[in-house]
């Protein structure tokens, strides 16, 4: 998780480990308990152009 987030810098923008500390932690002793987690993206690709005169 922390790999990702540091990749993909949009998804958390202020991410740094020590400010979300707690958290991870929290997902960690989650994903302990319950096995591992599914999370769902949307992307959406917008294609622009300047149009003709």
């Amino acid at each position: 998780m922390v790999n990702f987030l540091r990749k993909v810098i949009w998804t958390v923008p202020d991410f740094t480990v020590d400010r979300y500390r707690a958290r991870l932690a929290d997902l960690h002793d989650h994903i302990r308990r319950h096995g591992p987690f599914v999370a769902h993206a949307q992307r959406i690709l917008v294609r622009a152009h300047k149009p003709a005169r």
